[in-house]
């Protein structure tokens, strides 16, 4: 009983994967960026990453002036 369930469980999850692996590489044409600082549509629902999130309010806490922002997500 357990390794027909454990069979049926693989090839639903093999059957997933592929479905998303299908949806992203042949419709997409491009692999989607996951980084809150690169995507676009993130940004739009004022989404920032944690890094940046930090730097702005150790600069309120500290009341430091510096304007560098976050290199790595480009705010």
């Amino acid at each position: 009983m357990f390794i027909k369930l454990l069979l049926l469980v693989t090839g639903l999850m093999s059957l997933v994967f592929l479905a998303i692996g299908f949806n992203i590489f042949f419709r997409n044409k491009k692999f989607p960026k996951t980084s809150i600082g690169g995507n676009k549509e993130m940004r739009k629902l004022g989404l920032s990453c944690a890094r940046h999130e930090e730097i702005l309010c150790r600069r309120d806490v500290d009341g430091i002036a510096d304007s560098s922002g976050c290199t790595s997500c480009g705010h």
